[in-house]
């Protein structure tokens, strides 16, 4: 009988060690703690191959048409047909606006911009009381490995959260890693890596863990999904797995 029994120890042992606990798998377990937390948010700033739309107004319409591209064919609707006649922001960091001509943009906010050509503008002589408005039409971040969905994703906020990233691949599945999620971005010519713990919420009061244009988010397998090589996809098949060797096991025996 005990050597009967010895297998079948052996063998749940095994399934306890390959079961993900459930702390390894909620989401902001002590949430609550950061109940009322005040927010602040970090404004992106403009990257190389960044696309720029840039629209200049004026009260006269007639004035301010120069500085403005367009198609000739009316105005643009579609996302990707702005983006073909947007400013491409060089490795440099510079646009080429029709008459201002070459316009340094790297580093600067999306504000910053707009100030910077109004400013040109008044002090040049070109509009009395222009309207200036900047917005970035490629944001997009990437996510690998361990989510429903890995890919490269389009937004068209300034920033989103980084629930919201995770959100839109589709979640993490059971063999990704929360307690170590890395995000990695590039920024004023460095490249910055954060780890983030998503188990616990203390980390969503930090502005920079808000995904910006360019981010890329690293969710790694655990072990049990390393050590088999990807063959298992889920927990659940080892348990399966190790309930049909156990049933086997007794009907043999």
């Amino acid at each position: 009988m005990k050597k009967n029994i010895l297998p079948i120890l052996v063998l749940l042992l095994l399934l306890l060690q390959s079961c993900t606990t459930k702390k390894q798998i909620l989401y902001l377990q002590d949430v609550d703690q950061y109940s009322n937390t005040a927010l602040t948010y970090a404004t992106a700033k403009i990257q190389p191959n960044d696309i720029l739309k840039i629209d200049v107004s004026d009260l006269n319409p007639v004035v301010a048409a120069p500085f403005n591209v367009t198609s000739g064919v009316g105005a643009l609707t579609s996302v990707e047909m702005m983006k073909l006649t947007g400013y491409l922001v060089t490795p440099k960091g510079n646009i080429t606006m029709p008459i201002l001509n070459e316009i340094n943009v790297g580093g600067l906010t999306p504000a910053n911009v707009e100030t910077k050509i109004k400013d040109r503008l008044i002090k040049e002589g070109y509009l009395v009381n222009p309207t200036v408005l900047v917005r970035v039409l490629n944001n997009k971040f990437t996510v690998l490995g361990e989510v429903n969905s890995p890919g490269v994703i389009p937004f068209t906020e300034e920033s989103i959260s980084l629930l919201e990233a995770i959100g839109m691949a589709g979640d993490l599945t059971n063999t990704g890693i929360r307690e170590d999620v890395k995000l990695i971005r590039e920024s004023d010519g460095k490249r910055l890596v954060y780890h983030i713990d998503l188990t616990t919420a203390s980390w969503m009061s930090n502005p920079d863990y808000r995904i910006r244009q360019n981010d890329v988010i690293v969710v790694m397998p655990n072990k049990l999904k390393t050590n088999s090589g990807g063959l298992i996809k889920d927990p659940l098949q080892v348990v399966g797995l190790l309930a049909t060797l156990v049933a086997l096991f007794i009907l043999i025996k």
